[in-house]
């Protein structure tokens, strides 16, 4: 009865153990990976690529930065702030006013080096978009 019972418990120990060899580091990605420059090259239909790029500042500002637009290049000051996994951007205009620009629902790539913002159809997008960015500065 002895050898059964040590046989039962040994059986138990093996068949409950742990089998996790999983030794690959787990990389989370929260908001305060938001901080740095990201840059994405938007392909328009006519070919043309104008480079757009955000700046976040870990103080909640930063800026917009668009080029190969046909009126020139463009550059807009930014605030931001995150909720959840909502991003909220307002433009800063030249007297200072805040105007609201968008909100992104955002995600990263599992190595927190590639930022895809997505936004529903609203007044400066009729349709949804999906931007993926590329980090290019920390």
């Amino acid at each position: 009865m002895k050898k059964l019972f040590f046989l039962v418990l040994t059986v138990l120990i093996v068949a409950c153990s742990s089998d996790d060899d999983n030794t690959s580091e787990v990389v989370t990605c929260d908001e305060s990976k938001i901080v740095g420059a990201w840059d994405n090259q938007v392909m328009y239909d006519n070919g043309s690529a104008p480079l757009d790029s955000w700046e976040f500042i870990s103080d909640g500002t930063g800026s917009w930065f668009q080029e190969g637009f046909p009126n020139g290049e463009g550059s807009t000051n930014i605030t931001w702030v995150v909720n959840g996994t909502v991003i909220s951007i307002n433009a800063v205009e030249a007297n200072g006013d805040l105007v609201f620009l968008v909100d992104f629902n955002y995600s990263f790539s599992s190595n927190c080096d590639v930022m895809n913002l997505q936004a529903d159809a609203n007044e400066y997008f009729p349709d949804a978009v999906n931007f993926s960015y590329d980090r290019f500065q920390n």
